[in-house]
């Protein structure tokens, strides 16, 4: 009988468990502009969300950076991709550039606010559980980005890049805190998705 019990109440605990995880999996995310999010972060700060946007990444380097120019200055933003990427997901995020490069693409995750995060220079961070649609990539180069990067928008409160250099080689120039300068790899060209 007590082992009845026993097996009784683990089912009912599994069972309980499930049915949480499933509830945290079917939360609605809710659709916000990357301008929107950076001039009010705390507004979604806890929730999850979903955001097109352009994700840049490299050497110390995971942020988001707005797909249009933004009339406000907003804070800058972490991006942690979850290594639990299934399905389509891991599909699309597989099709990202190796090692360093640009992704305009739809992302939903859980926005988190309070930080560091990163290399320490964070207060938010988006953890991406789902890439939705991936719109474009590209390899950096030290000349240009692509054309679907805006151009003369304030990203960072880094030193403004020059012209016609790519705004992914500038940011991480900027997060190398060792004072060494960057060097673009070699044969990096733009590799955009058709």
């Amino acid at each position: 009988m007590k082992s009845c019990i026993l097996i009784l109440g683990s089912v009912l605990v599994l069972l309980a468990f499930s049915c949480s995880v499933a509830a945290q999996k079917s939360e609605t995310a809710q659709q916000v502009s990357y301008c929107d999010l950076v001039k009010a972060p705390e507004q979604f700060v806890g929730k999850h969300i979903r955001v097109r946007a352009i994700y840049k990444y490299g050497f110390e380097m995971q942020l988001l950076a707005p797909p249009a120019c933004c009339p406000e200055r907003g804070a800058k933003i972490w991006v942690e991709i979850k290594s639990e990427l299934e399905g389509d997901s891991l599909k699309l995020y597989r099709k990202f550039p190796k090692g360093m490069g640009l992704a305009l693409a739809t992302f939903e995750g859980k926005f988190d606010g309070g930080g560091p995060y990163g290399d320490g220079g964070y207060r938010l961070k988006l953890a991406v559980e789902k890439i939705e649609t991936v719109e474009a990539t590209a390899k950096p180069s030290a000349h240009h980005d692509p054309a679907w990067v805006p151009k003369n928008c304030e990203t960072s409160n880094a030193a403004p890049s020059k012209p016609n250099t790519s705004t992914v080689l500038h940011e991480a120039q900027h997060s190398n805190r060792s004072g060494e300068s960057f060097e673009t790899p070699p044969g990096y060209v733009y590799d955009a998705l058709q």
